[in-house]
């Protein structure tokens, strides 16, 4: 069964299963990111086998602000691959949000044919090196998240983890992709008429993209 999910703390244990961030980001990401994030999961008998984490952005789009979402802790359990989970998971989200109007989702793969089959595109490298003049964003850049006092608390969290090198283990060269989840808004909150998708997402790769955000 596919669900949006609100047992946040059942998810943890797949979540150490499949990656190798820290406990202390990990304690930091449970504590403070799933206060006001969504998990789309598969489950049986009670067992999370398969899940992916919608952590809420607003991002400016062009001089538009929306609502967006990273897609983080995208994971199944190792002896459940290969049996179509994460397929349902992905369906299930992008079917929600469509109904939400949610233009597009962004995500940083460890691995970009992963993710491209889906319908997500590259459209920016990843900045590990986060500009802390957010006037110097808004003026620089065509898309950027919005600062807010929830950003800055958590950003500051981030540094502080990184300096201790307890931060999120990150893929070398890493990139964002994104995918159009309802192209209609998208549309509309960029005064543009694509026809398709791949139209949207050459347009935001053309754009000057700032993302920074790790979680």
């Amino acid at each position: 069964m596919v669900i949006e999910y609100t047992e946040k703390e059942n998810t943890r244990k797949l979540y150490e299963e499949a990656f190798d961030d820290p406990k202390r980001f990990v304690d930091y990401y449970y504590e403070d990111k799933c206060r006001d994030n969504r998990m789309f999961v598969s489950i049986e008998d009670g067992e999370v086998i398969s899940m992916l984490h919608l952590n809420p952005y607003k991002v400016s789009l062009n001089g538009t602000v929306v609502q967006s979402y990273y897609v983080v802790a995208v994971a199944t359990k190792k002896e459940r691959r290969h049996e179509g989970q994460m397929s349902k998971i992905f369906e299930k989200c992008f079917e929600t949000l469509k109904k939400e109007h949610v233009p597009f989702i962004f995500l940083l793969p460890v691995n970009e044919e992963i993710y491209s089959w889906m319908g997500f595109e590259k459209i920016c490298d990843f900045n590990t090196d986060r500009i802390l003049d957010y006037k110097k964003i808004r003026e620089s850049f065509d898309v950027f998240c919005i600062r807010d006092d929830d950003y800055l608390r958590r950003m500051e969290k981030e540094n502080e983890l990184r300096a201790l090198d307890e931060g999120e283990v990150l893929p070398d060269n890493p990139v964002i992709m994104a995918k159009i989840t309802d192209l209609s808004e998208f549309n509309k909150v960029t005064d543009n008429s694509f026809a398709h998708e791949k139209e949207a997402l050459g347009w935001l790769r053309s754009k000057k993209v700032y993302i920074c955000e790790e979680v």
